[in-house]
């Protein structure tokens, strides 16, 4: 029995080197996954920031993961400096799902994750309601929101953001894509950050963007849905959870909408 999603045409603009698990999947459903990365993540310009915070961990009350992306770059550097085992007075925190599961396979335990990923759930965590003077380590990105590190320090904890990691866009051509959505074998765009969407957004000028109006966008969360609607573009599929499964689940639901004699 085909999938729904079979012979589907689905973008998957997550960055090169973690559109893998994603694409396998579309794979699996008898997709057609179309990679047009909109984001590329390097390491960043000095490490100076990132060793020092990580030679003082065990001083920290609560180490914060906000993706997947800071778990691979603080934790590979963690374990290229030889600095042992994760200080167990140290509590960790994953903005999702798949932030945890980073932190597992590096064989770190993680004390609180969200059932919903994304900074407004984990700051509603009951452990977080009293922080007034702990110390706190938020391992992230440039360029990320200042959401938990803003409202932990107006509870009274004492916040240092440790950036990781750079964002950049690639410089990739669109012209292969645009093709692609010419000929009609463009089914659905999957979106898994504000930041990958704007990114994508400016990567495929005018043509596109008239395109993409018509196009079926699929979001990981609603802060990314957000960013959809604020171009003016239809309501996206959001997925139920922030997760390639997820994301997979919201592809089904879109498929399941479509016209029974739709290609």
């Amino acid at each position: 029995m085909n999938s729904p999603l079979a012979n589907k045409g689905i973008v998957v603009t997550r960055p090169k080197d973690q559109s893998g698990e994603l694409i396998a999947a579309l794979e699996a459903e008898q997709a057609r996954p179309i990679a047009f990365p909109a984001l590329q993540i390097e390491a960043p310009a000095t490490w100076q920031s990132l060793d020092n915070a990580l030679q003082h961990l065990p001083e920290l009350d609560w180490a914060i993961f906000t993706s997947r992306n800071a778990v691979h770059f603080a934790l590979g550097r963690w374990q290229a400096q030889g600095l042992g085992p994760w200080p167990a007075q140290v509590q960790v925190a994953a903005i999702g799902r798949e932030s945890a599961k980073a932190l597992a396979e590096f064989g770190v335990p993680v004390r609180l994750v969200p059932h919903r990923a994304g900074s407004e759930s984990l700051l509603a965590s009951p452990l977080w309601n009293q922080v007034q003077g702990l110390r706190f380590a938020l391992f992230a990105g440039d360029q990320g929101r200042e959401l938990i590190q803003q409202t932990l320090e107006e509870r009274g904890a004492i916040v240092e953001k440790v950036f990781c990691y750079r964002r950049t866009v690639p410089g990739a051509n669109p012209t292969p894509l645009l093709h692609a959505w010419a000929r009609g074998e463009l089914d659905a765009v999957t979106v898994t950050s504000p930041e990958i969407f704007h990114n994508f957004y400016q990567m495929i000028g005018g043509l596109g963007q008239r395109w993409l109006k018509k196009t079926p966008i699929i979001t990981i969360s609603p802060l990314t849905a957000e960013a959809v609607t604020q171009k003016g573009l239809p309501e996206p599929w959001i997925a139920p959870e922030a997760s390639n499964a997820g994301i997979i689940q919201a592809l089904h639901q879109w498929a399941a909408s479509l016209p029974e004699n739709h290609p």
